[in-house]
């Protein structure tokens, strides 16, 4: 499979404290290590205390995929901080279901459900950057 991006993942809205990254098109075994790389990359930078995937773009989504949001989560939470799935297509949202995700992430059906939620999760009162340049 070619290496070019078959996915695209930028911040969407822009929120004190949480940093949203939609992530469209296919992620499986040729993108899920870009995926999880440019999640973790968006998190760091932005220096977020949430950070909420928004799977509605998704073409595509297998369990590379879940590998991949599931060393986001052991890495983010392992700093103290939240990752939040939110509005998965229904081809991500029948994978994350087989595969019992549900116990593991906090899973939204609506982008807006999930920030609601994370607004309160707040730590501290620095501003925050929320930059993630669009893939090449």
């Amino acid at each position: 499979m070619a290496r070019n991006a078959r996915f695209s993942a930028q911040e969407r809205f822009p929120c004190t404290g949480v940093t949203v990254v939609p992530v469209h098109g296919e992620v499986d075994l040729a993108t899920a290590d870009r995926v999880r790389d440019r999640l973790l990359q968006a998190a760091h930078a932005s220096r977020c205390d949430c950070l909420v995937v928004d799977m509605s773009g998704l073409d595509f989504f297998d369990a590379s995929g879940v590998s991949a949001l599931v060393a986001v989560y052991k890495s983010l939470t392992r700093e103290g901080r939240h990752v939040v799935l939110a509005e998965p297509a229904p081809i991500a949202a029948r994978v994350l279901e087989a595969l019992g995700m549900g116990r593991v992430f906090e899973i939204y059906p609506l982008l807006e459900m999930a920030l609601t939620h994370t607004s309160g999760l707040r730590v501290d009162g620095d501003p925050i950057r929320n930059t993630v340049p669009e893939l090449p």
